[in-house]
């Protein structure tokens, strides 16, 4: 019986640190999804700063188009001015000239200041650029670094996997029921250390005569208290 508590009290820790492998496994597809998520808000911050300079170069390219154009009324209506015979037609077209003027000083007004927005825009681009690029690189390291977890924990799952099927086919089979019952039923611990005459599943003393038996690890003893299976380790410092 000694062997056998042995080897259910392995099979119990190597499921519970299959347990452990499996959390931490599925804990990294969500931990690189949350990174590649970061690389994309990253992207689309380049990109949308990107866009704005490109509207506002269309924009100042509109501007300086209109301006373009009105200046060329404003030459032909000058010439117009020598061809005109009356002078209320003359002050007509000469308000008209000025009115043109006007409208060029506002689209002048406005080109200035879509260059100096340009230019601001241009900077926080370049600032941007040189930000990501430096997170960037520190994203991918960690992406790099969880993947190669993953390439461990799933090397460490397929040795514990073996340990544990060379172990079950060994245990006896009223045993093994027992411990699978009273695992389902005691939150995956079935088998508890004692130490210091008390059952560390529920850390309650146990009888002294009790005590002494489960030291012999020679039948199964159950806690009185929490009523899972008792061991024994024969370690020095216990």
């Amino acid at each position: 019986m000694k062997e056998q508590l042995q080897l259910l009290w392995k099979l119990q820790t190597v499921e519970q640190q299959i347990d452990e492998a499996q959390k931490e496994q599925d804990s990294y597809p969500l931990a690189l999804e949350e990174l590649q998520e970061m690389l994309k808000a990253q992207e689309e911050k380049r990109e949308d700063e990107k866009r704005k300079i490109e509207e506002c170069e269309k924009e100042r390219l509109k501007k300086e188009g209109e301006l373009d154009l009105e200046n060329e009324r404003i030459k032909r209506s000058q010439l117009k001015l020598l061809e005109i015979k009356t002078n209320k037609e003359y002050q007509a077209l000469l308000q008209e000239i000025e009115g043109s003027k006007e409208r060029n000083g506002q689209r002048e007004e406005e080109i200035i200041k879509l260059l100096d927005e340009i230019d601001q825009l241009k900077s926080n681009y370049t600032g941007t650029v040189e930000k990501t690029q430096k997170e960037r690189l520190v994203i991918e390291e960690e992406i790099s670094k969880i993947k190669d977890k993953m390439a461990t924990v799933e090397q460490d799952l397929l040795h514990l996997q073996q340990s544990k099927e060379e172990i079950v086919p060994v245990l006896d089979s009223a045993l093994l029921k027992r411990y699978n019952t009273l695992k389902e039923k005691k939150n995956g611990t079935a088998i508890v250390l004692v130490k210091n005459e008390g059952c560390q599943g529920c850390f309650v003393n146990i009888p002294p005569q009790m005590y002494n038996e489960v030291q012999k690890n020679k039948e199964i003893i159950l806690c009185p208290n929490c009523h899972r299976i008792l061991y024994w380790e024969n370690n020095p410092t216990d």
